[in-house]
C-alpha cells in the first residue's frame, strides 16, 4: 500500500525535526563524549550571583574539584565561605561564617546545584537525555549556549532552568549558569581547567571540629 505524498511528508516532519534538533546540539554532544575519558577535575571558577531584588551581581571567586566517581568539592571564597564536599553517599553543606555544617544525600534535589557536573548525567549523551530536555540552543561570539531543564520534577523544583556555555575549540565547558527557585541566578565561569590530575583525598574529608553538624 503506497501511502499519499502529504500523509508521509506529515509522518515524516517529527523524524527531521528530531534530527535537526540533535544537529543543533552537535557540539554539546562532542563535549558529552569526551566526559568518559574524563577521571577528575582541578578548575579555579568566578561565581556571579544575580537577585531580583540587587541592580548589581555579587561576584565570589572559587574552586571545583572532583574525581569520579563519587568525591566532589565545591568551594566559594578563599578561605571558603561556603563549601560543599561530597563522598558518594553523602553532601555536607558547610558555612564558615555560622559556623554550621549540613548533610544530605548526595541524590537529593539539594545536592544537584553542587555535583551536578560530575554525576551520570553528564557521563554520556545517552545519559543526559534521560535526565535533560534541551529546550534553546544558540551560538554567541563562538560559544555554543544550550537552555536545559531537568526531567526529574524534583530537581525542577530547585533548579528550574539550567545553562551551559561550551566553548568548541577546546571541547570545554565555559560557564554553568542555574536559576533557582526564588528566581535568583549562579552563572560560574571556569577558569584553567585541570583534567585527570592526581588531588589530595584531604580536600575531600573537611575538618568539622567546632561546626554545628545537622
Amino acid at each position: 500500500m503506497t501511502l499519499p505524498p502529504l500523509l508521509m511528508r506529515f509522518l515524516l516532519l517529527p523524524l527531521l525535526v528530531l534530527s535537526l534538533a540533535r544537529a543543533d546540539n552537535a557540539e554539546l554532544e562532542t563535549w558529552l563524549k569526551r566526559q568518559s575519558s574524563i577521571t577528575s577535575l582541578d578548575a579555579t571558577f568566578t561565581q556571579e550571583r544575580m537577585l531580583p531584588a540587587l541592580k548589581n551581581p555579587t561576584t565570589t571567586e572559587g574552586r571545583l574539584c572532583f574525581v569520579k566517581p563519587d568525591k566532589v568539592r565545591w568551594q566559594l571564597g578563599n578561605p571558603f565561605e561556603t563549601l560543599a564536599v561530597s563522598d558518594g553517599t553523602t553532601l555536607t553543606l558547610i558555612e564558615s561564617g555560622p559556623k554550621t555544617a549540613r548533610r544530605t544525600g548526595v541524590n537529593s534535589p539539594q545536592a544537584a546545584r553542587f555535583s551536578l557536573l560530575s554525576g551520570k548525567a553528564f557521563e554520556s549523551p545517552e545519559k543526559f537525555y534521560e535526565a535533560f530536555e534541551v529546550i534553546e540552543t544558540r551560538v554567541t561570539s563562538g560559544i555554543h549556549q544550550y537552555t536545559i531543564k531537568a526531567k526529574d520534577r524534583r530537581v525542577r523544583s530547585q533548579i528550574p532552568w539550567v545553562f551551559l556555555d561550551i566553548d568548541p575549540a577546546k571541547n570545554e565547558l565555559r560557564a554553568l549558569e542555574m536559576e533557582l527557585q526564588d528566581k535568583s541566578r549562579l552563572r560560574t565561569v571556569f577558569h584553567n581547567p585541570q583534567f585527570n590530575v592526581k588531588l589530595d583525598d584531604s580536600l575531600f574529608k573537611p575538618d568539622l571540629t567546632g561546626y554545628d553538624v545537622k
